[in-house]
């Protein structure tokens, strides 16, 4: 292949990788700018090894193409992707492995088959796209997952491909294959195998890892719930008992107030009613909800609500008893309302609806700063010591029972729309049958 071919496929090679390594990486600019930025590098890379090339020889080129082409597309990567430096280090030389696996073996094709550059570039082209389709249907969500959720150290282990692609380098360009071919295809073959088996190590490690993380969160989620029921039920008794006594106490308060009557005492009659009604006002304005728990659960915020200085507005027209799991949707309407009270900035609003079979639950919160959505579309915990899992748990209540979540951040107002079927379970529909 002369200079003019070299340039050529060159060409080629480097407009199939830029969409294969764009889509590994992650990145804070809309896709349009960020293609605009990948075709200025790649404009500056052709051009410089070209001349390269033309000046040079294409062994030349081949001897320094890694720092030519690489070097200006990892500084580009490194400007405008969004994970962290040490995940983009890992991911810039995992690419790089790639390419070399993909390089090679279309060269050993070549070699054996039809020795024609054409060829080789034309096969190249084929696996790069074939790449491209199988990692983004099958692979990137993994992938992404695994980087954007691991808590490890990335720069540890962006030392391994960096090591196989330094090892891979040294073979190409120093070792010979024993019939005299410009490669040696044994060993490198054998490093590759040697590389995969590591990386699919690592993954699984990784998989296992991130998958026993998130069971141990759920199962501290589910305590931390269920701790958070034990209070609501708790909170519901002392009421119901404060409820009990204030019955108890009116029958002698109407036995004084007979008794100031009969005797013309009307000043201390007036007193006595006074005392009343304001007793009645302090019992009264704990019933937020007819249904106990979701009155409880309400209570409850509206407390947390007045002591950080947040007003607490509630609009519920619930029944008192309802046929979905009660104790699941008190669970949602804590983590709606626990992360609603952590944002706020000045009030909470929470509106219930009973319509048909349908629950209707909206919640409104203003809020100071920034929320930044992830990319399942929910948003990440701003507690220090959160999870994370509060909205996921929620989502699968939803699930359960047939709702779906809405959620709106504008002008400063976080806005949370759900609703859910208001419908006994299934073995509970045929016990009511019957």
């Amino acid at each position: 292949m002369n200079a003019g071919q070299g340039v050529f496929s060159l060409f080629i090679l480097l407009f199939v990788c830029v969409f294969d390594g764009y889509s590994m990486m992650n990145y804070r600019v809309p896709t349009k700018r960020a293609y605009a930025y990948f075709a200025g590098v790649t404009v500056f890379c052709l051009a410089v090894n070209s001349y390269i090339a033309l000046t040079f020889g294409m062994l030349v080129l081949r001897s320094v193409i890694l720092f030519t082409i690489g070097i200006p597309y990892f500084l580009l990567i490194l400007a405008i992707t969004k994970d962290r430096i040490s995940q983009t280090v890992f991911n810039f030389w995992l690419w790089i492995n790639v390419y070399d696996i993909i390089a090679n073996f279309s060269a050993f094709v070549n070699d054996y088959t039809a020795r024609n550059a054409w060829f080789l570039t034309g096969f190249r082209v084929l696996l790069f796209v074939l790449y491209f389709v199988l990692y983004n249907r099958f692979l990137k969500k993994i992938h992404r997952l695994l980087m954007e959720k691991l808590e490890v150290n990335w720069w540890i282990f962006s030392f391994i491909p960096l090591c196989f692609t330094v090892l891979i380098c040294l073979v190409n360009y120093y070792f010979r294959d024993f019939r005299g071919l410009t490669r040696n295809y044994p060993v490198l073959f054998a490093i590759y195998a040697l590389m995969t088996v590591v990386y699919v190590l690592i993954f699984y490690t990784f998989k296992t890892a991130y998958d026993s993380m998130q069971r141990e969160k759920l199962a501290q989620s589910m305590k931390d719930q269920i701790a958070l029921q034990k209070e609501q039920y708790e909170y519901y008794k002392r009421r119901s008992e404060d409820e009990r006594i204030f019955r108890h106490d009116a029958r002698h308060r109407d036995r004084a107030l007979l008794g100031y009557l009969e005797s013309g005492n009307i000043s201390g009659a007036k007193e006595l009613i006074k005392r009343e009604m304001a007793d009645l006002k302090e019992v009264s304005d704990v019933r937020l909800c007819e249904n106990r728990l979701v009155d409880a659960v309400l209570a409850e915020y509206r407390a947390k609500a007045r002591a950080k200085g947040v007003a607490f507005s509630v609009g519920a027209g619930l029944p008192e008893s309802l046929a979905c799991d009660e104790a699941e949707f008190g669970v949602m309407l804590s983590n709606l309302l626990e992360n609603s009270l952590d944002a706020a900035k000045s009030y909470i609003s929470v509106e219930m609806r009973m319509l048909n079979s349908q629950i209707s639950l909206n919640i409104k919160n203003d809020y100071s700063g920034s929320l930044l959505p992830e990319a399942d579309g929910l948003y990440a915990t701003t507690k220090k010591q959160g999870s994370g899992l509060g909205l996921k748990s929620v989502l699968a209540i939803l699930e359960k029972h047939g709702g779906f979540l809405k959620i709106d951040d504008k002008d400063g107002i976080f806005n949370v729309f759900a609703t859910l079927k208001n419908e006994y379970p299934d073995n509970l529909k045929t016990f009511k049958a019957q």
